[in-house]
């Protein structure tokens, strides 16, 4: 007669079985690119160029060339928010390996995945600046358009209200007294 035997695992499970799924906790676009030494090209970024090196541990802020704005703020603005999101110890970066570049260090550790928190962190810097930059340039056109093209509230007719100069407070303040300037610029 066959004996049937019922293994309970539960009380000593294999390895595979105690290695529990963690659930997906956030989930990030950002456009990425891959050296061929392995480092991450980030290109989200209005004004830098993000660069994220594993092997080395190391986030590079590099200028995009040609650009019109001074980076040396939002490289700062970077490196602060990597300061304050627990990434770097650092909370101004180091100056890098050229001119222009600023570099901070990411520690490696046992609890989480290092380069998803660093590429967690980034996508949310870059979100967060990308959407001030478009608020500040929708306001300056705001601005610009007001200027130039004038709702009916904010403008009147040509000749609607007079010239300055031509009001009594703007007679008044007119220095066309007789005789002001004569002969070579003296006083009389």
């Amino acid at each position: 007669m066959p004996l049937k035997i019922k293994l309970d695992t539960s009380v000593n499970p294999s390895p595979e079985e105690t290695e529990e799924k963690k659930p997906i906790q956030a989930s990030i676009t950002l456009s990425i690119s891959k050296t061929l030494a392995g480092n991450l090209l980030i290109n989200d970024h209005k004004y830098l160029d993000i660069v994220v090196s594993p092997g080395e541990r190391k986030i590079y802020a590099i200028p995009k060339p040609n650009n019109e704005v001074d980076v040396f703020d939002y490289q700062r603005d970077f490196m602060y928010d990597l300061f304050k999101g627990g990434i770097s110890s650092n909370p101004f970066g180091e100056g890098g390996i050229s001119f222009g570049i600023v570099e901070t260090a990411y520690p490696d550790t046992e609890e989480v995945d290092p380069l998803q928190s660093v590429l967690y962190r980034i996508h949310e810097y870059v979100g967060r600046i990308n959407a001030e930059d478009d608020i500040a340039e929708e306001y300056d056109q705001h601005i610009e358009d007001r200027f130039t093209d004038p709702d009916d509230d904010d403008s009147t007719k040509y000749g609607e209200v007079p010239p300055y100069q031509d009001t009594p407070e703007g007679r008044a303040d007119s220095s066309d007294s007789n005789y002001a300037f004569a002969g070579n610029g003296y006083y009389y």
